[in-house]
């Protein structure tokens, strides 16, 4: 059954679950029933985003506050918040309560409807209107989202069944302790939060709504306070700046006909998201290498005083085929995105006539799609198919854009098949979990999901993917090295084969960096992560068919990932390959065995204490020093000291590729010319004593993935061409064509 969510008007009595929905209908409101000039507030008016404060009851207790989110749907209610807390001496300044914030501008007209606020139309809007008969107005005019320092973090809490009744909302929750030094929840316990919420004839009209209570928990039972702040969740703010000649998408037609914005389609999740277009005139880069986009982002965006949640977009020129990346450097994980305007569409059918062959610039809905969707991925939000809670892969959102593309047809064709919202799925993850996991510059992408999942779907469980495919007719092999020590480069293989007897089509997007495939993890300590790549490239899905006993294959760097560098822990490591080899089929490998152990030698000593830099390893995930002029300092050392290893070999071959192309500060500070002769130099210290094969698979593992042009592919497969003697029958000859298949692997798979 639904429920009235003005219910709780008259006392009315509403119970919900663990999972939010509602138990049992409400009674009837009794005449007579209140004789005072307060009521209970309606069910409606608890909607929306609060400030939870806990009272102090001496001046030495810490400070705890935080923010607290109320969905009410229409028939369920969920209650979460985060809680922080921050120890002070004396009485509390209201700026410690409520931190500085650049308040959020009301949303505009006709935007979607926000679920659980009726079909008046904007949230703010739909708020006043239910409590303007009493002379309430919730919230305040001038939204804003309680946001705190990361280090003040202490617990989230998740609602485990709730009720309502005569304006007393009774909420059990869960609580996940967080641990500061680990930066990961321990343990968990139960309690219970109380709030009433009441409403006054003769209260202001603009003044917030209050709400009083108790919250008994860890043994103790403490006064708490509720100040609404909006009647949306949460809020971000957007930084967008464009290149030259690149035009941010404000507002594209979507197929059913309607305007859309990025803020309307985020609003329809409940978010708050304020778009502030920045520079438009940024130098214009044909193509961008990610450590150019890396510099630009660390250098080029706002500074930004205060908590308030940010983001970085960024409208840039092209990188490859793909339509967008995001960035996940575990140093400020999430913290921007890109998406490349001259990324261009295919002449297939299931293509708008007009959008074929037009670059994303020339069609709005299209890059308005990708900018929402990379944006996604830096709230920490999946692909559907990898998600342990199998939602259908359908037309919304975060759905790739290749899968999009597959519920296309000629005559319902791709932008306007394309749905401009998030799942059900992905919209209780907006709105609930964590803000670690949520928000940019935090936890990495892929964090937190599944073990704080009480009663709620999350995105993606770390402990592995369902819906594996029992299909017998494809087969995904992992293959690595048994041994490392910390601080080496570490390599690995990806091989699908056809098993069967009948051609299968599979993606050939085999990397860590473009959404098909993930490593998953295993830690000495039972742990389990995800090993994806430092940056998260979305485009369409290019596929390739597999005649029966075909295979194709990549090969990969798992040294430096989104967990910074891979293997620092001694001990034995797992790990499996998980792929989704097309729209149905996801696929696991056999595990791998890594056996890892502490540096032994004096060489190998001295390897790890030049590895374990961040910056060389950055450098060596994206393939380029960049501006960093220590990492080259010890890049250059590593290569010249070690070029008889594979670990010093990557790292000459990260040098040969940096210098063998220019590098552009965006932001015009310092330009870094080609040096032709200083890149042949380090090409040579990486071949040198090495094997075709083993050149060439370092040389495809040291390129970022994405940058299928990175020059120091093509250098090192024309100096093996040159080196080969014999003949083609010679065993030059063969070893020449095994690692120019490799390379030719990594730029266009093909099935072999």
């Amino acid at each position: 059954m639904g429920c009235n969510q003005d219910a709780g008007d008259a006392g009315d009595v509403l119970e919900f679950d663990q999972d939010g929905e509602v138990l049992i209908p409400f009674e009837p409101y009794r005449p007579g029933r209140f004789t005072s000039l307060t009521r209970p507030c309606a069910l409606s008016a608890l909607d929306g985003s609060w400030l939870i404060e806990v009272e102090r009851r001496t001046i030495i207790q810490p400070l705890v506050r935080g923010p607290m989110r109320i969905e009410v749907g229409a028939s369920s209610l969920r209650v979460s918040g985060d809680i922080y807390s921050q120890r002070i001496f004396g009485p509390i300044e209201p700026e410690l309560v409520r931190p500085p914030f650049e308040p959020f501008p009301p949303l505009p007209p006709l935007q979607p409807r926000i679920p659980g606020l009726g079909d008046e139309g904007e949230g703010a809007d739909a708020a006043n209107e239910a409590d303007e008969d009493f002379g309430v107005l919730s919230p305040i005019p001038l939204p804003w989202y309680p946001s705190f320092p990361q280090g003040q973090y202490s617990w989230y809490f998740r609602s485990n069944g709730a009720t309502y009744a005569d304006g007393v909302l009774t909420v059990q929750i869960v609580r996940h302790l967080w641990n500061r030094s680990t930066q990961e929840f321990t343990t968990t316990d139960t309690g219970t939060l109380t709030l009433t919420c009441r409403r006054s004839l003769i209260t202001a009209r603009h003044a917030p709504q209050v709400m009083t209570g108790t919250l008994r928990i860890g043994g103790t039972t403490s006064q708490v306070k509720a100040t609404k702040t909006s009647s949306m969740y949460r809020g971000c703010r957007i930084e967008v700046d464009a290149m030259v000649n690149r035009n941010f998408p404000a507002s594209a037609v979507a197929g059913s006909g309607a305007t859309v914005t990025l803020r309307s389609v985020y609003a329809t999740a409940g978010w708050d998201v304020s778009v502030v277009q920045d520079q438009v005139n940024v130098p214009s880069d044909a193509s961008l290498t990610n450590a150019e986009l890396q510099t630009l982002l660390s250098s080029h965006r706002q500074a930004v005083s205060g908590e308030q949640w940010r983001l970085w977009l960024l409208v840039g020129s092209a990188q490859g085929g793909l339509f967008g990346i995001m960035f996940d450097d575990d140093t400020v994980p999430r913290e921007g995105a890109v998406g490349f305007a001259d990324a261009t569409l295919g002449n297939q059918t299931f293509i708008e006539a007009g959008a074929r062959n037009q670059p994303l610039n020339n069609v709005p809905a299209a890059f308005l799609r990708t900018l929402i969707h990379e944006a996604g991925h830096a709230f920490n939000l999946f692909h559907p198919k990898h998600d342990v809670h199998l939602p259908g892969i359908g037309t919304e959102i975060m759905n790739q854009t290749g899968d999009v593309m597959g519920f296309a047809s000629s005559s319902n064709t791709y932008p306007g098949n394309a749905t401009f919202a998030f799942s059900e799925h992905d919209r209780l993850s907006l709105i609930h979990s964590p803000d670690p996991q949520v928000r940019p510059g935090w936890k990495n992408f892929g964090w937190g999901h599944g073990s704080l999942s009480s009663g709620l779907p999350t995105p993606v469980d770390v402990s592995g993917f369902s819906g594996d495919s029992l299909d017998t007719g494809l087969r995904l092999q992992l293959v690595v090295a048994p041994q490392a020590f910390v601080g080496e480069y570490v390599t690995a293989e990806v091989i699908v084969t056809n098993t069967g007897d009948a051609p299968r089509q599979v993606t050939s997007l085999l990397t860590l960096a473009e959404g098909d495939l993930v490593f998953e993890r295993t830690r000495p300590d039972g742990s389990v992560d995800h090993v994806l790549d430092i940056v998260i490239g979305c485009g369409p899905r290019p596929m390739v068919t597999l005649q029966p006993g075909e295979s194709v294959s990549n090969h990969v760097q798992v040294f430096f990932t989104n967990q910074g560098v891979t293997f620092t822990e001694p001990g034995r490591h797992t790990i499996a390959a998980i792929l989704a080899a097309d729209a149905l089929t996801t696929l696991t490998s056999d595990p791998a065995t890594i056996d890892v152990r502490t540096p032994a030698s004096d060489t190998e000593v001295a390897i790890s204490a030049q590895t374990l830099d961040h910056g060389v390893g950055r450098a060596m995930a994206l393939g380029d020093f960049g501006a960093d002029v220590h990492a080259r300092k010890v890049l250059t050392a590593l290569a010249e000291e070690h070029a008889d290893t594979d670990t010093g070999a990557a790292g000459a071959l990260v040098m040969a590729n940096a210098l063998s192309r220019e590098f552009a500060d965006i932001a015009g500070d310092t330009v870094r010319a080609v040096a032709t002769d200083e890149a042949q130099h380090f090409l040579d210290l990486a071949l040198q004593g090495r094997s075709a094969k083993r050149a060439a698979e370092l040389a495809v593992t040291v390129a970022s993935p994405t940058e299928k042009d990175a020059p120091v592919v093509a250098d090192v497969a024309e100096r093996i061409r040159k080196d080969a003697k014999g003949g083609a029958r010679s065993a030059s000859g063969r070893a020449a064509a095994e690692a120019e298949r490799i390379v030719a692997d990594f730029i266009d798979p093909q099935a072999r």
